[in-house]
């Protein structure tokens, strides 16, 4: 389309110089009021050239009109080709958004997950401690009976313990009573009996506060009782123990 028009204008510029020529020619030519016969021949040939020119200019106006709507198709072209890149690239990216929101929303999905299985862990450990707890107290109040009689023979026993002294011999009387007389064998009614526990069999050395069981036997302090696993009088396992306050 440039080179059309390049040659066209071209053609225009020719066909202009010609007619300037001639009108130059025939000026310098023309003296007088008659006028030669060839200017008559160059007005009769302007005719056509000015037919020409105006031809000329209505291509050129009209390509230039094609070319400004080429330039507005490919500018629209392009435009729409933009349009469609950033619409794309904005698709992309949501896309993307979303992927992350949904890999978020998975992991904190998880995190719960883990959260109630832990605290149904907890609930059920809970439930167990709870009957446990319930088993020894049921326990606890079915040994009270027992705990009561053993304490009760436990007071008597000291007290038949405190009040006999001496060793017995083989016939089965003691040594002491063999050497009493009948005034020795008067009771004072005023007379204090003092009572004193039995000792550790563990340490030897602090009171036994303490009854093992199952086997029963007060032969424990305190102390001794959080750490000792067996009886030390019959070395059976121990369950439990009860102390006793006298």
């Amino acid at each position: 389309m440039s080179i059309q028009l390049q040659s066209e204008a071209r053609r225009f510029n020719t066909a202009q110089t010609g007619d300037l020529k001639v009108v130059s020619t025939g000026l310098l030519l023309a003296s007088g009021e008659q006028q030669p016969p060839h200017l008559h021949s160059w007005k009769r040939q302007s005719a056509p050239s000015s037919i020409l020119t105006q031809d000329v200019a209505h291509q050129f106006k009209q390509q230039i009109s094609e070319f400004d709507c080429f330039l507005r198709t490919q500018g629209e072209e392009l435009k729409g080709a933009l349009a469609a890149k950033m619409q794309k690239h904005y698709q992309v990216m949501m896309e993307a958004a979303a992927w992350s929101v949904a890999q978020r929303l998975r992991e904190k999905e998880t995190e719960v997950q883990k959260a109630a299985k832990h605290n149904a862990e907890l609930e059920a450990r809970a439930a167990q401690l709870n009957l446990d707890i319930k088993k020894w107290q049921a326990r606890a109040r079915e040994q009270e009976p027992t705990a009561a009689t053993l304490q009760s023979q436990l007071h008597q026993a000291m007290i038949s313990g405190g009040s006999w002294e001496g060793q017995v011999n083989e016939h089965g009387r003691t040594a002491v009573g063999q050497a009493e007389n009948a005034e020795s064998s008067y009771i004072d009614p005023d007379r204090v009996i003092e009572l004193s526990r039995p000792s550790c069999k563990a340490c030897r050395r602090r009171d036994a506060m303490v009854v093992v069981l199952p086997c029963r036997h007060f032969c424990l302090c305190t102390d001794c009782d959080a750490v000792t696993k067996i009886c030390p009088i019959c070395c059976f396992c121990k369950s439990s123990s009860i102390q006793v306050l006298l």
